[in-house]
């Protein structure tokens, strides 16, 4: 039995592996990512302290922010090929993501696009002129997304391409207390290049409609399949 299902098993790896992180359909867009991040400077609290893995954080709010959007792409501040983060002890910032909204997501423009992300940049590519037409950087941020309390940090770790999403919280520059370190924030959608990702301390944040639930999950017990029947075959 195991011979025949781990094959089909790891048919079922493959295929799964490649559809999980599909961009959806425009027609499955959810209304309110069609309107524009909302920023205000009412009511904000003032600097305040976070710590995180033993590292003191001096967080200062600069405006409130809310943000619907679609993952395009996405960076875990944890991962191996990420030396950055370590080298400056930046525990808070957690992940970042990158999201389209308005514009980019009436038009189903992305599906004809390629994006990635890498530490603190967001990439994309469009594959023709007519493609790049429709296309607007204006309604594309990269998000450095911080994170204190465990729930909202799980749900943001969580996140995946193709999820739309809603979060809420401010942007703020942050630093190390004394030490030199500290990363800024930019305030306007129009802005590209260094310095233009949003530095977001998130108080709020919701998967709105999950993607591809279905083939995660294929992809999970394939790989499950998979180790049962190697194992099997190993020792039987």
């Amino acid at each position: 039995m195991a011979r025949f299902l781990l094959p089909a098993s790891a048919c079922a790896f493959v295929i799964s592996f490649f559809l999980r992180d599909r961009l959806p359909d425009k027609g499955a867009i959810l209304p309110s990512l069609r309107q524009d991040p909302v920023q205000t400077d009412t009511d904000l609290p003032g600097p305040f302290d976070v710590t995180r893995k033993g590292v003191t954080y001096l967080v200062e709010p600069i405006f409130n922010y809310e943000l619907w959007g679609m993952v395009v792409s996405y960076h875990h501040a944890d991962s191996f090929v990420d030396l950055a983060h370590e080298m400056w002890n930046d525990h808070v910032n957690i992940k970042d993501v990158c999201v389209i909204w308005g514009k980019n997501v009436e038009t189903g423009v992305y599906r004809r696009m390629k994006f990635r992300s890498r530490d603190f940049t967001c990439f994309y590519r469009y594959p023709d002129q007519e493609a790049g037409a429709l296309f607007s950087a204006d309604c594309l941020s990269n998000n450095h997304l911080l994170g204190a309390d465990p729930v909202v940090s799980r749900r943001i770790l969580k996140a995946r391409k193709g999820d739309q999403i809603h979060l809420s919280g401010w942007l703020v520059s942050y630093g190390q207390k004394d030490t030199s370190f500290r990363r800024g924030t930019s305030t306007v959608r129009t802005d590209h290049g260094d310095g233009a990702c949003e530095t977001v301390f998130v108080k709020e944040f919701e998967v709105l409609e999950p993607a591809n639930l279905e083939m995660r999950a294929l992809n999970k017990i394939s790989i499950a399949l998979m180790v049962l029947c190697i194992g099997v075959l190993f020792f039987l």
